[in-house]
């Protein structure tokens, strides 16, 4: 068996903390409580039932948070000592750093609130930045256009996540376009 060697950079980065199913609170919680600087993205959904609607505040990456440090191995040792976290992130290099780019992204989508719009004149792989509203400048790349939904990929995270935005509000970054919906 070859041996690794965890690599650990000098500076003050982000870095994404998987947690148990579920347990993002609890670990936010717990990080918290020993003084880390954490990110733990919410939005707000409509929770329909049959006699009432309920504003929930759900996490944007199910199972995912984000933890700020200048990881050693003292400081990883804590974070997976704590309730809820599985593991940071991490490549054959050791754990993985998030952009400070991408970690804007993420703020962006907090603020998002909307319904959704169809938007098939986006095409897959698609650069877009979105022009107005409240995830002006948000950026991200066309996976998937599915039931009036536009699939955003995060590249420091496994798979993307789905916001729902009026297509109206995005721009081709490649073209410079602004998309239009045909009208009713």
């Amino acid at each position: 068996l070859k041996s690794f060697i965890m690599r650990y950079s000098r500076n003050l980065n982000w870095y994404a903390v998987r947690t148990r199913s579920q347990a993002e609170e609890l670990a936010r919680h717990g990080l918290s409580q020993k003084g880390f600087e954490l990110l733990m993205p919410t939005y707000q959904a409509v929770s329909r039932r049959k006699d009432r609607h309920k504003v929930l505040t759900k996490p944007i990456f199910k199972g995912y948070l984000f933890i700020r440090l200048q990881l050693d191995a003292t400081l990883h040792l804590e974070v997976l000592k704590t309730l809820g976290v599985v593991e940071i992130l991490k490549n054959s290099q050791g754990p993985k750093t998030i952009p400070n780019e991408e970690i804007d992204n993420i703020m962006l989508l907090e603020k998002h609130v909307g319904e959704c719009f169809e938007a098939p004149e986006f095409s897959v792989g698609e650069k877009v930045m979105v022009r107005e509203g409240p995830l002006k400048g948000l950026k991200g790349t066309v996976d998937e256009v599915h039931q009036r939904m536009l699939r955003v990929g995060i590249e420091s995270l496994p798979g993307g996540i789905m916001i729902e935005i009026d297509p109206r509000q995005l721009i081709s970054e490649e073209s410079g376009i602004y998309h239009t919906i045909a009208s009713a």
